[in-house]
């Protein structure tokens, strides 16, 4: 009985990902999560290597409660022109992560609607956009614009869709 649970429960979660593939774009209801009303978050500095250096913007978001895939609170901040870097906190451990596909997104050069916004996420789905660069693309010698869709599994990304755009202009 329980290999068939076991089982069952693996064919519905990979549902979203097969119906996206299938769909235009993927949708925040394709990816629900719970919202749960977490106070006093306290940020675990020695989670990341990161987490101390960045302290006052992840205590700050934190104070502000969950934002982000039921229990996570998402923060982001500026890192020069064109550069924004993000955080994740777990609401209910203090534990942070940086995912390597946040750190130093780009948001300009990229043909974009002028009314998207860089990131994009909701405090009930688990899916996050990028609008421009994931992080990294920048620094590479071709970087690839347009929108990606990441799933949050609750420690990582997983990019589920993209759909390039054209470069406006060399960043």
């Amino acid at each position: 009985m329980k290999i068939n649970s076991l089982l069952l429960a693996t064919l519905l979660l990979g549902l979203p990902s097969a119906a996206i593939a299938q769909s235009e774009s993927p949708s925040f209801a394709q990816f629900p999560a719970i919202v749960q009303d977490v106070k006093n978050i306290k940020v675990n500095l020695k989670s990341h290597r990161n987490a101390n250096r960045f302290r006052t913007n992840l205590r700050n978001a934190a104070k502000d409660g969950v934002n982000f895939a039921g229990h996570f609170v998402f923060v982001s901040w500026g890192c020069g022109t064109n550069c924004a870097v993000s955080a994740i906190i777990n609401a209910r451990t203090g534990r942070v992560f940086f995912p390597q596909e946040l750190e130093g997104t780009g948001f300009g050069f990229c043909e974009m609607p002028d009314e998207a916004d860089p990131i994009v996420t909701r405090d009930n789905s688990r899916l996050l956009v990028i609008n421009g660069y994931k992080g990294g693309d920048l620094e590479s010698d071709d970087p690839t614009c347009g929108v990606y869709y990441f799933e949050w599994t609750g420690t990582k990304l997983r990019q589920v869709k993209f759909e390039k755009k054209e470069r406006r202009e060399a960043p």
